[in-house]
């Protein structure tokens, strides 16, 4: 276990959208394998707080995490990835699965991971497809650092 004691988790972050249920699946289905058990979190605009369900969508996440004994956990503030960074530190998180950023997006992956560089991270895209952000280690790329030609055969 971690400085914080609190045994690891899977988290998944989700927005207010049907398709995220795929993010709950591919949560739910890492955290089976790691036989860990699973949170969900969501960060809303503080001016979002009263549409937060528009269309139901919410509901139904909320739904969905129940069917895979995860908590969802609702946050308005205006620093997604900050809230996200620090939950996953609280809760001892292992993985981050997020959805896969669209171009243009708002950068909120890059900058979890530039918080929690140490975190992996699992984007999952439209077609279910999984990519991932696999922390360095850092013995190993100053290893890296120090090779030259005359090193490799």
């Amino acid at each position: 276990m971690s400085k914080n004691n609190k045994a690891p988790c899977v988290m998944v972050c989700v927005t207010p959208q049907q398709s995220c249920r795929r993010l709950i699946e591919a949560g739910a289905r890492i955290a089976k394998e790691e036989n860990l058990p699973l949170a969900v979190i969501s960060v809303f605009k503080e001016k979002n707080g009263f549409n937060a369900n528009e269309g139901g969508a919410l509901e139904n996440l909320f739904e969905c995490a129940k069917k895979v004994d995860a908590n969802m956990n609702i946050y308005f503030n205006d620093s997604p990835a900050l809230v996200v960074a620090v939950s996953a530190k609280k809760n001892n998180a292992s993985t981050l699965v997020t959805g896969f950023p669209a171009e243009g997006s708002s950068g909120f992956i890059a900058r979890i991971h530039e918080i929690l560089p140490e975190l992996p991270i699992t984007m999952v895209d439209n077609e279910s497809s999984e990519y991932k952000i696999i922390p360095v280690d850092k013995q190993e790329l100053d290893k890296a650092k120090n090779l030259n030609t005359s090193s490799v055969h």
